[in-house]
């Protein structure tokens, strides 16, 4: 798919989604980020699930094989049900003049791979899917995914993940979740496994320090262009740059 129509994709979501033109500044952010997607040669599509750190340090810490199963086993059952959901509303493609119309397809291709670690080294369970830009018509035939019901979908994947993965937990060890205190405003506050020390936490999150640092920058820019805070969807967005622009090499 080529980089100006991947562009005039992800900006036709804006307009869909705001009623409005995008901004100067959404549509310079866009094409940065698919500008890196074209210089990487990229063939589909990068979904992470990631438990939050208080799953992922009990996970990793405690001696307990029970323990460590169910989590990742809350884990698993949570990034399937996430999975689902994506291929129910967003695995399409588009046919005729121009694109013209949206057609549903045989499902997606996809592989799963876990880590175990962040990239700073950090205790961190968490599982890439690799999603392929190539889906099958139910025509048969093969051709791109349709990205606009992808980014659509962003938001309300993340959230479907993390509520599967806090009910399942809490199901299998009786677990119980409170919501950080230390959530940037505008976004929906972390629900950790209640009783896990804060300063535990923090002292693994490395990673977490230097994407809320960014994120924070990403916060007064948009601030001082638009005037205003960011709206839920648009601070997820942000979110997502910060992670990226702090991304180390593996």
């Amino acid at each position: 798919e080529r980089f100006d129509s991947r562009v005039t994709a992800r900006l036709a979501v804006i307009r869909e989604e705001t009623g409005r033109e995008p901004t100067a500044a959404e549509e310079k952010k866009v094409k940065a980020e698919e500008a890196r997607r074209r210089r990487a040669a990229v063939a589909g599509f990068d979904l992470v699930f990631s438990p939050v750190k208080s799953a992922a340090l009990l996970w990793a810490v405690d001696e307990r094989p029970w323990v460590r199963e169910a989590i990742r086993a809350a884990h698993e059952d949570a990034m399937r049900e996430a999975l689902d959901l994506v291929e129910e509303h967003a695995a399409f493609t588009r046919t005729g003049a121009g694109g013209i119309a949206q057609v549903e397809t045989n499902g997606l291709i996809a592989a799963a791979f876990e880590h175990w670690d962040s990239r700073a080294g950090d205790p961190n369970l968490h599982t890439h899917v690799a999603v392929s830009a190539k889906v099958q018509g139910r025509d048969g035939k093969w051709r791109a995914l349709d990205a606009r019901a992808l980014y659509r979908m962003t938001v309300a994947v993340s959230e479907a993940y993390n509520t599967g993965f806090e009910a399942h937990l809490s199901a299998r060890l009786g677990v119980t979740f409170t919501a950080r205190p230390d959530t940037a405003g505008g976004r929906e506050p972390v629900r950790e496994i209640t009783g896990v020390p804060m300063s535990v936490i923090e002292f693994f999150s490395r990673r977490r320090a230097a994407i809320e640092a960014r994120y924070a920058e990403l916060l007064r820019e948009y601030r001082a262009v638009h005037g205003h805070d960011p709206d839920p969807k648009t601070s997820y967005h942000l979110a997502r740059q910060a992670n990226l622009d702090t991304r180390q090499g593996k």
